[in-house]
C-alpha cells in the first residue's frame, strides 16, 4: 500500500522567526517541529566535532579501542542508518528501541556507554534540534524526519484504514499486536505484517493517529500494557485486552 502522496511528500514545515531565522519549536509536540513530515534546519553541534584524521581508530591521540567498543559503536552506526531508511529522529530513545527491537544478538547492548564511545572516538556526533538531542555519523548530515506525534488522519487515504483494519480483527494481527511492550514494537508489527511499503516512521505517525484520533487501540498511560482494540463494527474486539 502507497502512502497519500500529499502527506508523505517532504514538506518545508518550518515556523521561523524572522528576526533570528530559528525555527519555532511546540512544547506540546515534544521538541519535534510542526507538521506531519520536517527537514530540519541545520543542527547546533556540541563537543569537538573534529573527526579522527583518515577516519581511522586511534588517531586524533586516542588510543585504538578495545575489539569490545569497536563493537558497541558498531552497534550504534548500524543503528544510525536504520532510523535514517526509516525517517526517524536519531534520539536516544529511538537509538535504544532500533537496537532492543533490531537484531536480537545487539538487544542487551548497553547503548549509553555504546554511544559515549561512539562520541570519545568521534565516529558519532552530538547536536541539537530545540528541545531533541541527536546522534548522527561523524560524515553524515541530518536527514528529513517523520513527526511521529503529527499528522492528520484525513490526509492519508481510506485504503490505508482499511487495510490496518482488517489487519487488527484477524487472529494472527490482533494476537500481534497485543503482545507488544510498546508503541515502537507495534510499529514493527505493523509495518512487517500490514502496511510493508511505508518506512517504520511513516508507521510510528499512522500508529499515533490510530492511538490519539480513532482510538482503536487504547493503551495505558504510564506505559503500554494492557492494550485495548476498539475497533469500529466489530463488537468481538471491544473487549479484547493483553497484560504482561
Amino acid at each position: 500500500m502507497k502512502p497519500n502522496p500529499k502527506s508523505s511528500a517532504p514538506l518545508p514545515v518550518r515556523s521561523t522567526n524572522e528576526q533570528n531565522g530559528h525555527m519555532v519549536h511546540s512544547s506540546s509536540t515534544q521538541g519535534y517541529p510542526h507538521g506531519p513530515e520536517y527537514q530540519p534546519t541545520p543542527p547546533t553541534a556540541k563537543g569537538n566535532n573534529k573527526p579522527p584524521a583518515n577516519g581511522k581508530w586511534g588517531s586524533s591521540g586516542f588510543p585504538k579501542p578495545s575489539e569490545y567498543v569497536q563493537g558497541l559503536i558498531g552497534v550504534v552506526l548500524l543503528s544510525l542508518n536504520s532510523l535514517k531508511n526509516a525517517k526517524m529522529a536519531p534520539t536516544e530513545k529511538n537509538i535504544t528501541d532500533s537496537i532492543r527491537y533490531g537484531d536480537p544478538k545487539h538487544r542487551n547492548t548497553d547503548v549509553k556507554k555504546a554511544l559515549e564511545s561512539a562520541i570519545e572516538q568521534q565516529m558519532v556526533v552530538k547536536q541539537s534540534l530545540g528541545a531533541l538531542t541527536l546522534y548522527v555519523g561523524k560524515n553524515d548530515k541530518l536527514w528529513k524526519c517523520v513527526n511521529p506525534i503529527s499528522g492528520n488522519p484525513k490526509q492519508q487515504p481510506k485504503e490505508i484504514w482499511d487495510e490496518i483494519q482488517i489487519f487488527l480483527t484477524t487472529p494472527a494481527g490482533r494476537s500481534a499486536i497485543m503482545g507488544t511492550q510498546c508503541k515502537y514494537e507495534a510499529g514493527i508489527v505493523i509495518k512487517n505484517m500490514c502496511l510493508k511499503d511505508l518506512a517504520l516512521g511513516e508507521v510510528l505517525q499512522i500508529l499515533n493517529m490510530l492511538i490519539q484520533h480513532k482510538k482503536w487501540i487504547v493503551h495505558q498511560q504510564a506505559g503500554w500494557q494492557p492494550l485495548i482494540l476498539t475497533l469500529p463494527g466489530s463488537n468481538s474486539d471491544s473487549g479484547d485486552t493483553a497484560s504482561t
